[in-house]
C-alpha cells in the first residue's frame, strides 16, 4: 500500500466470526478500485470470535443429575449420553463423572456426556423397559 501511495485513514475493529482475529473483515474503497494517490483507506480489523461465542464448561460433579442440567444450561450446554453407574454408597443420580472436563473453553455448544450414580441398575432397566 505504501509503495501505491495508499494510506489507511481509519480503523476499526469488530467481532466477527466469519474473519479470524487480526485479519481485514471490511475496507473502503473496495479492491481494485482507481483511487488518487494519499488517499486514506478505511479499514475493519476483526476481533474474532465474540466472547458470548465461547462456552465454558461447568463442574458439575457430585450434583444431582436435576442440578447439572441447570448448571450445564445456564452454562448453554446440554447434558447429552447418561449412563449409569450402580454405587450403594452414593445418593442415586449424583453425577460421578463428565465427558469434558471442568474450565475447559468450548468454541461451540456440546453435549456433556455424563456418569450418574443408580442404587441398582436392575431398577433402570426396568424402568426403560416399561416406558411408552
Amino acid at each position: 500500500m505504501q509503495q501505491a501511495g495508499l494510506l489507511i485513514d481509519t480503523v476499526y475493529t469488530e467481532y466477527n466470526p466469519e474473519y479470524p482475529k487480526g485479519t481485514i473483515s471490511w475496507q473502503y474503497p473496495k479492491a481494485n478500485e482507481i483511487m488518487k494517490k494519499g488517499f486514506g483507506i478505511q479499514v475493519t480489523v476483526s476481533k474474532g470470535l465474540p466472547p458470548d461465542y465461547f462456552y465454558q464448561v461447568p463442574n458439575v460433579i457430585g450434583l444431582s443429575l436435576n442440578q447439572a442440567k441447570e448448571y450445564l444450561a445456564k452454562a448453554r450446554l446440554k447434558v447429552g449420553k447418561i449412563s449409569y453407574h450402580e454405587d450403594q454408597d452414593l445418593v442415586p443420580y449424583t453425577v460421578l463423572d463428565q465427558s469434558i472436563s471442568e474450565g475447559t473453553v468450548l468454541d461451540r455448544a456440546m453435549n456433556i456426556d455424563l456418569v450418574v450414580s443408580v442404587l441398582d441398575l436392575q431398577d433402570i432397566f426396568n424402568q426403560l423397559t416399561n416406558e411408552p
